[in-house]
This record gives C-alpha cells, sequence and structure tokens, in this order.
C-alpha cells in the first residue's frame, strides 16, 4: 500500500510537471505569434529610406542619363517621417534646385492612409561619360583622326576641367600644342583647322621608300591644315600634290 501511494503521488507531480511544461510553451508560441504579426504589420526603418532613394534614382536617370549613379542622399526635413515604422508609399519626387556640383535638393510625397507628408533630401550623384585619351605622343599641329585616341569611361566628377565628351569635337581637330601619350583630350589642346591662302610660302617634305627629301615651295590653291595641298616645289620647278600637315608644311609621298 505504501508503494502504491507514492507512485501515485509521483503520477501527480510528474502531471503538474507536464502541465507547467505545457503552460510554458503554450506562452511562448503566443508571445512568438504576437510578435511575428507585429513585425509583419511595421515598415523596417531602412525600408523607407531605399524606397526613397529609388525614387529619386529613377528621376536622376530621366533626367541626366541611364549612367547616372546615386552616390550619397541626405535627410534635410522629415527625419522623424523617414525614421518612423508607418506604411508610407512614396507619391513623387521633384527636383528643388542645387546645392553644389553634383548635388541636388528633392522634395519627395510620402502617403500614409491619413495625409501626404513632405520630405526634403539632398541626393549626390556622378554621371558615367566617355572620355578620349591619347593613343600616343601627339605632336602639334597634327590633325587628329580615330588613330590617335581611345576611348575609356570615367565618373564626370573626376574629370579634368574641359575634357572633351563627344567623338566629333576631336576628329579633324587640330594640336595646339604637344599633348602625351595617356593624356585625357581637353578642349583647349584644340582647334579648328586653319584655311591658308594660296601663294603662302611652304616647307616641302618629299617622302619615299628610305628617302626624305626637305625643300620649300609656294602653294597653287587655297588649303586647310590636313587637307590636300598643291604646292610649286622652287628646287624641281614643278608642281606637286600633297598634304598640308601643318600651317607651313605640305607632305608629299611619292
Amino acid at each position: 500500500m505504501k508503494g502504491n501511494r507514492q507512485r501515485a503521488i509521483g503520477d501527480r507531480q510528474d502531471s503538474k510537471h507536464i502541465n507547467y511544461v505545457l503552460s510554458a510553451v503554450g506562452c511562448l508560441l503566443l508571445l512568438t505569434a504576437i510578435l511575428i504579426v507585429t513585425t509583419a504589420g511595421a515598415v523596417p526603418k531602412g525600408h523607407l529610406l531605399d524606397k526613397v532613394k529609388q525614387a529619386v534614382l529613377k528621376d536622376l536617370v530621366n533626367s541626366f542619363s541611364e549612367n547616372v549613379e546615386l552616390t550619397g542622399i541626405r535627410i534635410v526635413k522629415g527625419m522623424d517621417i523617414i525614421g518612423s515604422e508607418g506604411d508610407y508609399t512614396v507619391k513623387d519626387a521633384a527636383m528643388n534646385g542645387y546645392n553644389g556640383k553634383n548635388r541636388v535638393f528633392y522634395s519627395v510625397s510620402l502617403a500614409d492612409k491619413k495625409a501626404v507628408h513632405n520630405v526634403v533630401v539632398e541626393a549626390s550623384y556622378d554621371i558615367i561619360v566617355d572620355v578620349f585619351i591619347a593613343s600616343r605622343p601627339l605632336a602639334v599641329g597634327a590633325v587628329l583622326t580615330g588613330d590617335d585616341f581611345y576611348t575609356v569611361k570615367q565618373k564626370s566628377s573626376r574629370l579634368p576641367a574641359g575634357a572633351v565628351l563627344n567623338k566629333k569635337d576631336i576628329e579633324g581637330k587640330m594640336l595646339r600644342s604637344n599633348v602625351g601619350q595617356g593624356v585625357i583630350l581637353r578642349g583647349d589642346y584644340m582647334t579648328d583647322r586653319m584655311s591658308i591662302k594660296r601663294g603662302q610660302k611652304v616647307n616641302v617634305v618629299v617622302e619615299g621608300d628610305n628617302v626624305s627629301v626637305a625643300t620649300q615651295g609656294m602653294l597653287r590653291n587655297d588649303a586647310v591644315v590636313g587637307g590636300a595641298a598643291k604646292v610649286f616645289c622652287d628646287v624641281s620647278k614643278k608642281e606637286v600634290n600633297g598634304i598640308l600637315v601643318s600651317p607651313n608644311t605640305v607632305r608629299v609621298k611619292i
């Protein structure tokens, strides 16, 4: 009998322990469910800022180029909204003035179920552009062709002032100064081809296989640097055809 009573007592204690464990597990599951529901209904603090960045970047692309990059964003007005956990929708992002090179203000409209709120941000951006690099040392007076340079991509903020961004502004131009290999071509390095009038005294360089002869002559037609020229040679007393390679030099191939 004594043994039966002890077993009964033990069974009751085990039953209480099991009930306690089940109760604790139930509470834990309830808290977890509440936490999941609460989290699902809230917008993470960083999520709203990401929405603002996406809207600003979209407008930058539409305003400038598909090669634009958003490099940073700063909240000027509305930090309390950006830092909240409300459920907002970006209604509009409108450019609202510049704040220095590659920095612009944006007015962003955010709507929740109650009202539309205005946030002001400063966006920093950069644009990837084509620049042109001298492929070899280039001498003053040279007329540039596609063989004299190559194209690379570069951020506009890192370019020297006056860097040429369009190949059409290079080809056919004449160099005003010597340019080293690997140098970014700038507009002030070049000028339009000069027109030299008929009757101008010029140097004549006659080039053939393993031979080069220098003499002088006179232009028989108006010519532009880089264009065809007719010249009457002083020594041979003959007219020859060549290329006006600089304002005072005609190169003749034989």
